[in-house]
């Protein structure tokens, strides 16, 4: 059923209860944009009159999450993403995996969501926020990256960074070397104590010399301090390796689906 009342808000958080890790995009959307936004629609499904599966779509993209994989009715979920049509599906892995299954024109990846645990500390001499006046720099240097930036374009991701930076939903760390960009660390959404990392980039010319985890761990002491839990998602061994290294832990296993 799609839900439309604000009553139903109390409803889902009571159902999500402390495991609001696992479906960080589905909880963080619904507690900034409610059901005023047009952008986002929010269903959930029961069984005698008990939640089983709850399903946010932003946009395109769409985010389930199920405290119990068997209590799911998969064809009915597979019945309002055919009517919905996302470009992208996400959450837990082995729900997403199922839903692989009968989704062939979907390509699979599957990686990690983890917490900030134990916070390391290197030298970050050369990381500072971004300003406001920095966030072009910062759209200029993320669209040059093929998998990260180049698909949105830089239009869009100035767009983006100014949004988030304006509305307090998000900040990016720069690191630099002769007062060039030659790495980032962002936050995707900063909301109720929780934010969750995005945007961890370092020039190709700099790779392999360790200073992706110098610009993370920056941007993690700046949040830890203003009192986040700090949550970000993972698919690549270096990419887990060095998530390691400044004190993320897995919480599970994360996949998501996008289309071909």
């Amino acid at each position: 059923m799609l839900l439309c009342h604000e009553n139903d808000l109390d409803d889902i958080l009571n159902y999500i209860g402390n495991r609001y890790g696992e479906c960080l995009y589905l909880y963080l959307d619904m507690l900034k944009y409610g059901f005023d936004n047009e952008n986002v629609n929010l269903w959930c499904q029961k069984s005698n009159n008990i939640i089983q599966l709850i399903v946010l779509q932003y946009y395109t993209g769409m985010h389930v999450f199920s405290k119990n994989l068997e209590k799911i009715d998969f064809n009915d979920l597979l019945n309002l993403i055919e009517s919905r049509n996302p470009t992208m599906i996400c959450g837990m892995g082995p729900i997403i995996k199922e839903l692989s299954k009968s989704l062939n024109n979907f390509n699979i990846e599957v990686g990690y969501v983890g917490q900030l645990k134990e916070l390391k500390s290197f030298n970050s001499k050369n990381c500072f926020l971004a300003t406001k006046d920095d966030l072009k720099d910062v759209a200029k240097f993320l669209s040059t990256d093929e998998a990260l930036g180049k698909p949105y374009g830089y239009d869009l991701l100035y767009k983006q960074l100014i949004e988030r930076y304006e509305q307090n939903y998000g900040r990016t760390f720069i690191l630099t070397e002769n007062e060039e960009i030659i790495g980032t660390a962002s936050t995707y959404a900063e909301e109720h104590n929780c934010a969750v990392v995005s945007g961890v980039l370092i020039d190709h010319l700099y790779r392999g010399k360790g200073l992706s985890k110098i610009v993370l761990n920056a941007l993690c002491h700046h949040l830890y301090n203003d009192g986040f839990e700090v949550f970000s998602y993972y698919y690549i061994d270096q990419a887990i390796k060095m998530h390691h290294s400044v004190g993320f832990k897995d919480i599970g296993e994360w996949a998501k689906l996008v289309k071909e």
